[in-house]
């Protein structure tokens, strides 16, 4: 019986093999589910997904490599989630290395095709405090860049030096900054038949 999802190296071999099928590779995929775990507002698998499949959303069936390939990215959102609710301080962002340079750009790509999703729920927090604490982020896209528009090109070039050593804690301080604002939108449920007083 074949294994229901492959290692993340499988899959980014799958996925980018001769780099022309339009798919991206693991670690911009994970630069989206970033994005999508630790953002502002909740998408569906459908919304996100065909981001990652060539820009659709395949009919899959089970036990085929299409099938693992989608249960493979639904797990590394799903781990994700879990890592940041429950034991923040072990999230790590999957980069690329080339010849011992630790490479983040792929991984920003994915990030800000999450925040293309639904960009109107990320403005507020592009015009807040939020937007220096993800200035890792954003140092490393020519999308984000523009974000920062009261930073200079060299500051923005020395935070990028130095960004992959921050983004961790970026989404970190994101999850925990739009889980708080979600708390705070819940209505709060009383039991039947008591009163506030």
């Amino acid at each position: 019986m074949s294994q229901a999802i492959y290692t993340y190296d499988e899959l980014d071999e799958i996925l980018r093999g001769d780099g022309h099928g339009g798919y991206v590779g693991v670690s911009a995929i994970d630069g989206l589910v970033a994005s999508v775990v630790a953002g502002p507002v909740h998408l569906e698998s459908h919304e996100w997904l065909p981001q990652v499949l060539a820009g659709v959303f395949p009919v899959t069936i089970e036990g085929t490599p299409e099938h693992r390939v989608v249960q493979t990215v639904l797990n590394r959102r799903k781990e994700v989630a879990e890592i940041l609710s429950r034991r923040p301080e072990t999230y790590l962002p999957m980069f690329m290395h080339d010849d011992g340079r630790v490479v983040i750009e792929d991984w920003t790509i994915g990030f800000m095709l999450g925040v293309g999703l639904k960009a109107n729920a990320w403005i507020p927090l592009f015009a807040s405090e939020a937007r220096s604490m993800l200035a890792p982020i954003l140092s490393a896209n020519p999308l984000g860049r523009n974000l920062l528009p009261d930073v200079s090109d060299a500051e923005i070039d020395r935070i990028k030096t130095t960004a992959h050593f921050f983004i961790a804690d970026a989404v970190v301080a994101l999850h925990a900054m739009c889980s708080e604002k979600h708390k705070r939108r819940r209505p709060t449920k009383h039991p039947a038949g008591r009163r506030r007083h």
